[in-house]
């Protein structure tokens, strides 16, 4: 399941990747050496997006010893820390949220709100987050993108965590009346982003409604 109607040569394409990532797994779950939180986040994501859970034959244990990494990761975290770009604890949080939504292992869901909270309690008073979670006055839509992917993932996934819908709400009013402007969404500065930056804002928007 999870192909999604792809063409047999794209399918191929898809499973060769898989195969790669399957391959170059660490022996406890993880991927890569460095930024290793988000390097398995993406990996997990891809495997889930393909509908691949523990229970599937050729890349189960893959998937399995991904979310068990990355549970215990995301648990044994201190909770006043947050991972210093912002980018990687958004990339983990969500594949958490995805990982919870296919499969309900109750080891999960514990993790995946202890993400969504911190995601939360990193929103700035306008909506948007920013490196550290900074609560300054500049903001950052590629940064932002990744938690909103992530809160969106949580409430489908059915997370319970308090401030969860406040925040989504918020995030939408500031990409509509902070973010955007001119015909454009910006990256740093209201309007003007790059066509990167108009997908991400887009996609945020579809993404909350």
């Amino acid at each position: 399941g999870g192909t999604g109607g792809m063409g047999d040569a794209t399918e191929r394409a898809v499973l060769r990747a898989l195969l790669w990532l399957r391959d170059h797994q660490n022996a406890d779950g993880s991927w890569s050496t460095q930024y290793d939180e988000a390097m398995t986040g993406l990996a997990l994501l891809a495997f889930l997006a393909h509908g691949e859970t523990p229970d599937s034959g050729q890349f189960g244990l893959t998937v399995q010893k991904a979310i068990q990494w990355l549970s215990n990761y995301m648990l044994s975290k201190p909770a006043n820390k947050f991972t210093a770009s912002g980018y990687a604890h958004g990339i983990a949080t969500y594949a958490l949220c995805e990982a919870y939504a296919l499969t309900k292992l109750p080891i999960v869901k514990p993790a995946m709100e202890k993400g969504l909270n911190r995601i939360i309690r990193g929103q700035q008073e306008t909506g948007g987050w920013d490196y550290n979670y900074a609560k300054g006055e500049r903001w950052d839509l590629s940064v932002s993108a990744w938690q909103i992917q992530a809160l969106k993932a949580g409430y489908a996934a059915g997370a319970q965590v308090q401030g969860h819908e406040e925040a989504i709400a918020l995030a939408v009013d500031w990409l509509k009346q902070v973010n955007y402007k001119g015909g454009t969404f910006g990256y740093a500065a209201p309007g003007g982003g790059s066509a990167g930056m108009q997908g991400a804002g887009s996609l945020a928007l579809q993404l909350l409604g």
